[in-house]
């Protein structure tokens, strides 16, 4: 599919048909999705795909509104995290990537970023991290579009009480939530301000 008909016809849905995803097709979706640009190649990303009845009936508990339905009805819940220990992700990166990453690699991650990110302020830090899962958030929904699924990305939950029902490991914070699934809802275009508005040729 043309990247152009993808962009075009990625809308919310919030409505779905129920059937579930298998687990091998989310992680399809995900594993072009994380093809997304990532400042210094950190990856500063980790999922959870919510996928038994328990977990998914504890995370129900954390839906702000309408939501929870939404969830529900999904063929994969899917919740995006941030790692906020960066100089741990250095580390994954150079151990998972042991037998990839040139050595001139792995020593300016380990020699360099850590000490970066170490000067970084709680606003720099939420800043970088809300940078790069924005990146392949959009990856992911414009994936799953392309492979005719439909998407929505979710704000409104408690993240503490998600945290906390999902049990994954301390350092990943969650971020957001993204449904997914089949649906004949095609969902509408919302509107756009125009690019002579919103740009300056200087």
């Amino acid at each position: 599919m043309e990247f152009s008909k993808v962009n075009h016809g990625r809308h919310k849905v919030t409505e779905f048909d129920g059937s579930r995803l298998p687990i091998a097709e989310v992680k399809a979706i995900l594993a072009e999705a994380i093809l997304a640009p990532s400042a210094h190649n950190i990856q500063p990303w980790h999922f959870a795909i919510v996928a038994s009845d328990e977990k998914r009936a504890a995370l129900s508990t954390a839906m702000h509104g309408k939501n929870a339905a939404q969830h529900e009805a999904a063929g994969a819940t899917l919740v995006v995290y941030s790692d906020t220990d960066l100089t741990a992700r250095v580390h994954d990166l150079v151990e998972i990537g042991a037998d990839f990453l040139p050595e001139a690699s792995k020593e300016m991650l380990l020699t360099r970023l850590p000490g970066m990110f170490d000067k970084f302020s709680p606003e720099e830090l939420s800043d970088y991290l809300a940078l790069n899962i924005g990146l392949v958030a959009q990856n992911i929904v414009l994936v799953a579009t392309d492979k005719g699924l439909k998407t929505n990305m979710i704000l409104g939950f408690d993240k503490a009480k998600a945290k906390e029902v999902l049990a994954i490991e301390a350092r990943f914070r969650p971020e957001l939530i993204i449904t997914m699934g089949y649906s004949d809802t095609e969902g509408t275009a919302s509107y756009r301000l125009p690019v002579n508005d919103i740009t300056d040729v200087i």
